[in-house]
């Protein structure tokens, strides 16, 4: 009776044992790069950066959402249909964010 006692104390007892946790963390300290838009056609404009397109800048609005880009000088273009209506070279380092603001160019 007393090993089925000391027994049944040694599993409650080793039930109650908390295995050791780890967890780990990414910093995303990519720059970040948004616009503001003074007017509701600019949101069409193309946006590109270093010839790769990334769509509608509208997507890209400041206080909503960012691109997260890799730090370094980038050329920064809006397109309307096939013409350049903004262009602009930017440094961004690691984890600032810069504010772009862009007016209606048509």
């Amino acid at each position: 009776m007393r090993v089925l006692i000391v027994s049944l104390f040694l599993v409650l007892l080793s039930a109650c044992v908390q295995t050791p946790t780890r967890t780990t963390e990414v910093v995303d300290d990519r720059p970040g790069l948004a616009f503001e838009l003074h007017s509701s056609a600019a949101k069409t404009y193309e946006l590109k950066v270093d010839g790769v397109s990334y769509g509608p800048v509208g997507q890209y609005l400041a206080g909503e959402n960012r691109l997260r880009i890799i730090d370094g000088k980038h050329q920064v273009e809006l397109l309307s249909g096939n013409k350049v209506v903004y262009s602009q070279t930017v440094y961004l380092g690691a984890g600032s964010n810069r504010i772009l603001k862009v007016g209606n160019y048509e």
